[in-house]
């Protein structure tokens, strides 16, 4: 069998926690507005735990960045450019992201930007073993 790289690990578990973070949200909805309402396609926004609008926006957020993680760990693993740098800028990015869902969900706003600037160091760690390749 195969052992997957640290790269692609840290995006599986990336991948998997952000699969997971429409629960929160969704369950407040059901226990709101009951499962009727909340399948249905009228606007639910009223009333709304600020606390569930905090985790969903977390989860947009983290969708938004996983769409780049992602392609550079693609990228990474077809040029065959995984070393130190790569895997600690893979694991930066996954345990960034998972304290900043945290802090965004518990409103710690400091915090909150110092992991997702974290993430995008862990992104910047890998896009530079891909552009010294390039060059």
């Amino acid at each position: 069998m195969q052992e997957l790289s640290t790269e692609i690990f840290y995006l599986f578990l990336t991948t998997l926690f952000c699969g997971v973070l429409w629960i929160p949200y969704v369950t407040e909805r059901f226990l709101r507005l009951g499962i009727k309402e909340t399948c249905g396609y009228k606007d639910n926004t009223v009333n709304i735990s600020e606390w569930a609008v905090r985790a969903k926006l977390a989860h947009f957020n983290l969708v938004e960045n996983l769409i780049l993680f992602g392609i550079l760990v693609f990228i990474l693993s077809s040029l065959d450019l995984s070393n130190e740098q790569t895997q600690i800028g893979s694991s930066f990015f996954f345990y960034s992201r998972l304290l900043h869902y945290f802090c965004y969900l518990f409103k710690v706003p400091w915090l909150r930007t110092g992991f997702f600037l974290i993430s995008w160091v862990g992104l910047l760690m890998i896009s530079f073993q891909i552009l010294i390749f390039l060059n």
